[in-house]
């Protein structure tokens, strides 16, 4: 009891130096947010963190139940054929290898945006411990055992039930012990390549907009469920081993049942409406998307009988390959990326503009002493582009005179790299999104536009789909244009409701 109550001194200790530190260093928002502040979020939004922690546990439950039955018929094909052991562990130790973070992106192609797309990978990244665990159970029963069972004329089935299961019911147990502390790596996996909700996707899109008490907020919810998950497998492997064999059973039972009820809970989830046009967001949602989340609040495309779905994105460059693959029909897209897949031959259609001018920008802080593009010299710039945007950086810098000090790629951490001054200037930003964020901070920001740093004025968003489509008919586009239209007047006439 006296080692207990030293470990919750040592917690309490450290939990009381990370909120003094964070409470006097005005700049530790940006690294790491204070306790108080994370428990503050989890109060204020306790009912949108408790909705996407359900999201989240019903897809670990129901990824643990799918890999525990393909596992156990798997591991117990292995243990009594060579030849499929030989066959299948290669193949498990593959998928193992392959990152979920890479193999959940083509599950969203595959099984679009789906319960099924975000159970697959969790499963997946359960699977391997899972099944070695249930073999190495069953490989470990003692041969003589076996031999006094066939002496006996015991069926294969007798000898299973009776012998090899209870004996692997430490493998199994330990196994189950591993898969419930890493199922939400696979669940966030699988919710980070494009699911609408979820732990994942609250923590990607708070961090996406320089709010780090919203990240350690579902951080915490997330390593809250895998705990009781972790517990909930010690309780299995508890009742297992309980001296009253004959309550086993029913517990067990009772435990299945209630993982089966999350697959079912998942999978009763009604993802998109039939008979309605999908709309792919260009990135997550934002103050650019404000005018079409109020067409659909206030009936704009209902009027015109377009019944519209937004699809959230976690990454630019998914849109185009869903638009292709018909996982949407309609998106929204940078105008640079647009063009030149297109003049690829990538079959697509713009139907209409949706922001008519740039708002890419050089956005700076006042403080830095940066006044004009010459100031720039000399400077560290970061930004949040990929290959083709980088070399137009490069030629943007070098037409303005400019030799900066050093170029960094700091992802999409834009505005903690200005808070945290390891750069001077960030490129790649909105100025009506990073610039106000900064702003929010407390930073002075101000920017240089595309068009005063000599770019011809172009769309920074069109509205796109794939060429052949029904979209492109006319009896789509100019009802959707009209709604599009009435719903930004909307906005321009009452901005503070829209918003």
């Amino acid at each position: 009891m006296v080692n207990w109550f030293r470990s919750l001194a040592l917690y309490l200790a450290l939990l009381f130096i990370w909120e003094g530190y964070g409470t006097i260093y005005r700049d530790m928002h940006f690294i790491l947010s204070a306790p108080s502040q994370i428990l503050y979020r989890l109060i204020a939004y306790s009912d949108q963190y408790w909705h996407h922690t359900l999201v989240t546990l019903s897809e670990m439950g129901g990824g643990f139940l799918l890999a525990f039955c393909v596992a156990f018929p798997l591991a117990w094909v292995m243990y009594l054929w060579n030849t499929a052991r030989l066959f299948l562990q290669p193949i498990f130790v593959i998928i193992q290898c392959l990152p979920m973070f890479t193999l959940a992106p083509i599950m969203i192609i595959w099984f679009d945006w789906s319960y099924t797309a975000i159970l697959v990978p969790t499963a997946l990244m359960i699977f391997f411990p899972l099944t070695m665990n249930i073999y190495q159970g069953l490989r470990s029963v003692p041969t003589d055992l076996i031999d006094y069972f066939r002496l006996h004329h015991a069926s294969c089935w007798q000898t299973f039930t009776k012998l090899q299961i209870p004996w692997a019911i430490p493998h199994i147990c330990s196994g189950i012990r591993i898969s419930s502390a890493i199922a939400g790596v696979g669940a966030v996996a699988g919710e980070w390549a494009g699911a609408q909700e979820g732990l994942g996707v609250l923590m990607l899109e708070h961090r996406r907009g320089a709010d780090l008490e919203g990240v350690f907020a579902a951080l915490l919810c997330l390593t809250t469920v895998s705990l009781s998950l972790y517990c909930m497998a010690l309780l299995i492997e508890k009742i297992v081993y309980s001296p009253k064999p004959v309550r086993v059973f029913p517990k067990i039972k009772s435990l299945s049942t209630i993982l089966i009820l999350f697959l079912i809970l998942g999978c009763s989830k009604s993802d998109t409406p039939r008979n309605t046009t999908r709309l792919l967001l260009d990135w997550i949602p934002n103050p650019n998307h404000v005018p079409l989340y109020v067409g659909i609040e206030k009936g704009f495309f209902k009027n015109e009988g377009i019944n519209l779905h937004i699809q959230k994105s976690h990454d630019p460059g998914d849109v185009l390959p869903y638009i292709i693959s018909e996982q949407v029909e309609l998106g929204l897209s940078y105008t640079p990326h647009t063009v030149r897949a297109i003049n690829s031959g990538s079959p697509l259609y713009i139907l209409t503009p949706y922001i008519e001018d740039p708002l890419n920008s050089i956005i700076f802080d006042k403080s830095s002493g940066i006044q004009s593009i010459a100031d720039l010299n000399d400077k560290v710039i970061g930004y949040c582009v990929d290959g083709s945007q980088t070399k137009f950086l490069d030629t943007l810098l070098k037409i303005n005179g400019v030799v900066p000090k050093a170029k960094r790629n700091v992802g999409s951490d834009l505005v903690s790299a200005m808070g945290l001054k390891r750069v001077d200037a960030i490129y790649g930003g909105f100025f009506n999104i990073e610039a106000e964020q900064m702003r929010s901070y407390g930073m002075e920001p101000d920017y240089f536009t595309l068009p005063q740093l000599g770019v011809a004025p172009y769309w920074e968003l069109v509205i796109l789909t794939k060429r052949g489509s029904s979209q492109m008919e006319e009896a789509f586009l100019t009802p959707f244009r009209t709604a599009l239209q009435a719903s930004i007047n909307w906005c321009q006439e009452n901005p503070n409701e829209a918003f």
